[in-house]
Order: structure tokens, then sequence, then C-alpha cells
């Protein structure tokens, strides 16, 4: 260990021994629960779980080939979603359109939207990761309403593999 260390543990020796066992360890305790009870604290946990939950427990990927994520995992009525897809695989994947076969539902309503786009097939070569934005509109340009969303990516099936990947996110989008 290092003289550093060496000063801290003789520092934190020296008041324990100064102010007692239990009176440091009460103090520190109540130290932690203070701070734990902090509204920003609270606020930043609360953001980081809602985050993960959307962002990587709300990520399906399907044979580990196909991964999608979004920038936020909430987002305001109007805010542009952007999305990234990458292939984590090991082949080259096709997907029907230039949008990747990307979807979004309402999984309050269960509304289907679609992103405007060409008619393409597109590859998307392993490693290799593309990023789309959706403006929060329907097909008659009117922003969606608030709610949760599922977005979706599905390949098509091409002549190496006989089944279609696909990979989902969630994320929310607020009033």
């Amino acid at each position: 260990m290092g003289l550093i260390t060496w000063i801290a543990i003789a520092v934190i020796a020296l008041v324990v021994i100064g102010l007692g066992v239990g009176v440091f360890f009460s103090g520190l305790i109540r130290g932690a629960e203070i701070i734990r009870n902090n509204p920003a604290v609270q606020n930043i946990t609360q953001e980081a779980k809602e985050f993960l939950n959307s962002n990587i427990q709300g990520s399906s990927i399907s044979s580990n080939v196909l991964v999608i994520t979004t920038n936020e995992a909430r987002y305001r009525i109007g805010e542009p979603v952007i999305i990234t897809v990458k292939n984590i695989g090991d082949e080259t994947l096709t997907f029907s359109d230039s949008a990747l076969g990307l979807k979004f539902q309402n999984t309050n309503t269960g509304q289907m939207y679609g992103v405007a786009t060409a008619k393409v097939m597109t590859e998307l070569i392993p490693g290799v990761s593309k990023t789309l934005t959706w403006n929060q509109q329907d097909g008659s340009g009117n922003n969606v309403p608030a709610g949760d969303y599922t977005a979706t990516v599905q390949t098509i099936s091409s002549s190496s593999s006989s089944q279609s990947v696909s990979a989902q996110v969630n994320f929310e989008i607020t009033g």
C-alpha cells in the first residue's frame, strides 16, 4: 500500500479511538442516510434506473446479431427520437427498406407507426451501425400521443439463414 493509504488508515483509526467505535459508526451510518435521502441523489438514481430499464433490459437481442438502442429513455412530444441499429453478428443482415424495417408501437394503445422510407433492400454488414431519426409523427403528419413505445427492426430471410432476426427497445414520450 502507498503512503497516502497508510495515512488515511491512521487518521480513521485515530478518529475511531477519539470518538469511540459506536459514535464513529453511527455517524457514518447517519451520513449515508442523509446522502441517500437527498432529493437530488434520489432523482439521479431513478433516472439511471429508468435509462437502464429502457436501454439495456428493454433491448432485445435476437440470436446475438442485432441490437437497437435509443439515445434517451424519455422524449418530449415532438422531440426527434434517435434510433441506432447495429449488426453485432458475423454475417451481413438484409432489411426490406432503407429504414431497416423500423416500426414503432404505442404499447398503451397498440397503435403502430412507421417511418417514411425508400423501398430499397438495405444491407448492414457486421460491426456497422445505422442511425435513424423518427419525428414522432403518424402517416398523416400529426404528432403521436404521449405514452410508452416500442421500436422494432426486423431483417428479411437471407440465403445463408432461413430465419429473420429482430430487436426492440422501449422508450417513453411525455406530454
